[in-house]
């Protein structure tokens, strides 16, 4: 369904892809706009309502995703792999990666993550994340690893390489950046988004 209304030269298909939810500050800030003034009107816009739900949904989706397959996540290390709401940006505002660390913080995890330039204002954010250098560092000891922001470098990761280098070899891939045969060669469980 997807691809055909991106068809639409009007809509297109950039922004129709399944992810762990849509951040940053204008999209989010237009949508809060409008609902306060619907209420202001005494309307009460539900499809308004039901998007920003879906959204937090999708995010709340990747911790359930990384229970059912670690059960406890307390103790447990995960990897993210990029901090900022999308690639291209240092901008974290309201990214859904740094939601995900903050709830995985809150349960007890250990979080690690690397961004190609969002990290400063990452560490500003939450002081807890462990914020590492390089992807291969930032994976290094987890026991999942979660693909946040689709950074063109990430594409390219030795997979094969970062196996050795993981306690468990989980992929949740929060934008459905790899295909789950190419991880499974490197040794990986690759666990998508609406699949």
């Amino acid at each position: 369904m997807a691809t055909g209304i991106g068809l639409d030269k009007r809509i297109g298909s950039c922004f129709l892809e399944a992810g762990l939810g849509w951040g940053g500050s204008c999209f989010p800030k237009d949508i809060s706009a409008i609902l306060s003034i619907a209420e202001d009107y005494g309307y009460q816009p539900l499809l308004l309502n039901c998007v920003r739900a879906v959204n937090l949904k999708q995010r709340q989706a990747i911790l359930a995703k990384l229970m059912n397959h670690l059960k406890v996540l307390k103790g447990k290390t995960i990897g993210l792999l990029g901090l900022a709401f999308k690639p291209e940006t240092d901008d974290i505002r309201d990214s859904p990666a740094l939601y995900l660390a903050e709830q995985l913080l809150k349960l007890g995890a250990k979080v690690k993550g690397y961004d190609p330039v969002a990290m400063e204002n990452a560490q500003k954010a939450l002081p807890h994340l462990c914020c590492c250098p390089s992807a291969e560092e930032a994976v290094s000891g987890c026991d999942a690893v979660v693909l946040a922001t689709e950074w063109e470098a990430f594409r390219f990761l030795d997979f094969a390489a970062l196996r050795e280098k993981v306690r468990n070899p989980l992929l949740i891939d929060g934008r459905n950046l790899y295909r789950s045969e190419d991880l499974a060669k490197a040794g990986w469980l690759h666990v998508g988004i609406g699949r």
